[in-house]
């Protein structure tokens, strides 16, 4: 299952506000993401404020389509002019996402994770690329 999502941000000087409740799925066959939300956001907010150097926690809902034995999160993120810089790669069946494993298909699943908001320079729109790889990649 390859689950890939998209979140906005722009980036402000001391603070940064998140779309919380728009994404953009990149394709994703494997399984089907149903909702995301940002810790401290309503669903009628445009936007949720997030602070350079805290911690935004994020709540991932999707429909699983195929059974895998693992998951790997991997957190990309797109900066404008510079491209994609790699956050983090890891084992999502380790426990720190709250993701159960193994994956079945047809499973309604949650991935909870919390994500260092960067240092960027002020008025800086960066796109998050948020992908969950299956067993088959």
């Amino acid at each position: 299952m390859k689950t890939s999502i998209v979140l906005l941000l722009s980036l402000i000087s001391l603070y940064s506000d998140v779309s919380c409740v728009e994404f953009i799925d990149c394709g994703s066959v494997d399984g089907k993401v149903t909702s995301i939300v940002v810790q401290d956001c309503g669903v009628s907010d445009d936007y949720c404020p997030l602070h350079i150097g805290k911690t935004a926690s994020i709540d991932m809902k999707f429909t699983a389509n195929v059974d895998s034995d693992k998951a790997t999160v991997i957190l990309t993120g797109i900066i404008p002019g510079i491209g994609p810089i790699q956050y983090l790669t890891e084992d999502g069946c380790s426990g720190k996402y709250n993701l159960k494993c193994p994956i079945k298909k047809g499973s309604q699943n949650e991935m909870k994770f919390d994500m260092q908001v960067p240092p960027v320079p002020g008025d800086m729109k960066i796109g998050i690329l948020v992908e969950l790889v299956d067993s088959n990649g």
